[in-house]
């Protein structure tokens, strides 16, 4: 999967200090209340895990995408970060390129490696977190802006075999879109910063 950008990531451990304290008096007989308590307890249930995103299943269209606005704007940036994952998984970067203009070289960069790495028989493609997404709208129907806060998980890269041929640490990036509505949205250009601390 292509590194967006590197950088460095400072991780700060905090650590909890448990202290206990003593006394002289003997602790109180509560043999028979713990022994009550046991006879009424219930096991709690086990927690259900979260299914895990299949990344080879083409990403659904938000409905919002349909309106041309700043949530329609927040909503096309983010399927189109939805799409950046699945292409990488599945080498499909049909619907990528067709939002994708002549000008967006991030756009046309990704796609060209997404098919790269298709085409070399490799595989990647972690789900991604949008952690906030937001449009502007700069042209009232026209020209919009959009910004997404995206966490990528670190990634593993691997061959048709199932060996490790690449990882990446990944980390917090700002994606900064310029956008144009014609009856669909189109992804004139995108920029890419990563988030030092936040």
């Amino acid at each position: 999967m292509r590194m967006l950008e590197p950088i460095a990531v400072a991780a700060v451990a905090v650590g909890l200090l448990v202290s206990g304290c003593t006394t002289d008096t003997a602790p109180a007989d509560t043999s028979t209340e713990e022994s009550t308590a046991m006879e009424t307890a219930t096991p709690s249930p086990s927690p259900t895990p979260s299914p895990t995103l299949d990344v080879t299943v083409p990403p659904k269209r938000p409905e919002a995408m349909a309106t041309p606005s700043a949530d329609g704007a927040a909503a096309a940036a983010s399927y189109f970060i939805s799409l950046y994952v699945y292409m990488y998984a599945t080498g499909d970067t049909s619907t990528w390129r067709q939002m994708s203009a002549p000008t967006c070289a991030f756009c046309l960069d990704a796609a060209a490696d997404a098919e790269a790495v298709a085409a070399s028989g490799r595989r990647g493609g972690t789900p991604v977190e949008i952690k906030s997404a937001e449009g502007l709208e700069l042209k009232p129907g026209e020209w919009f802006t959009a910004r997404l806060r995206v966490i990528q998980p670190p990634t593993i890269e691997v061959d048709t075999s199932g060996n490790e041929t690449q990882t990446s640490d990944g980390g917090t990036y700002d994606f900064d879109f310029a956008m144009t509505w014609n009856g669909d949205w189109t992804i004139d250009s995108i920029g890419v910063e990563p988030v030092v601390s936040e």
